[in-house]
């Protein structure tokens, strides 16, 4: 799978451990929509979330989105788009962040079952919704006085929107 984007914020010391951490993210279109998961405060992201041990990308892929939006992914349609890296300093320890975000699109089933949160999510109020990337992009950006709220998960979808444009 190849690198789409390194984000390194370069805000860290050297002389930290290292936190390194593989999560799985979903990129499902229907209808030229995209299906995201949204907190109550505006927060946007794909469905997705880290890789427990013993877990392939796959598995991760298939855990994740059922947790998050009920929907179960048709494992045949599964095809990968590339990687996210990201560091920086972490946000609640002295510790570097390096995360790997593996992005896959996907189809899933036509019917819907319960979502099953985190707790942190669930205090979010985090719930399922459907946007095209332009209407995901632009509420992303505007909700935070013109920062991204995430702002891997903006250059995912503008990733997402350049990929379309060139017709790969």
């Amino acid at each position: 799978m190849k690198r789409l984007l390194l984000m390194d914020k370069r805000d860290y010391s050297d002389t930290v451990s290292v936190i390194e951490r593989v999560a799985v993210r979903g990129i499902i279109f229907r209808e030229g929509k995209l299906l995201m998961i949204e907190s109550e405060a505006g927060e946007l992201k794909l469905p997705g979330g880290g890789q427990e041990e013993g877990e392939d990308d796959i598995t991760t892929l298939i855990r994740e989105v059922r947790e998050e939006t009920g929907y179960e992914v048709l494992p045949d349609t599964v095809t990968g788009f590339g990687y996210i890296e990201e560091k920086r300093r972490a946000y609640d320890e002295p510790a570097i962040w390096h995360q790997f975000s593996h992005l896959y699109f996907c189809e899933v089933s036509d019917t819907c079952g319960e979502c099953d949160y985190s707790e942190r999510e669930r205090k979010a109020g985090f719930s399922k919704v459907w946007y095209t990337p332009d209407e995901a992009a632009g509420l992303m950006f505007s909700r935070k006085n013109g920062k991204a709220w995430n702002s891997r998960e903006y250059n995912t979808i503008n990733l997402i929107k350049e990929y379309q444009d060139r017709g790969d």
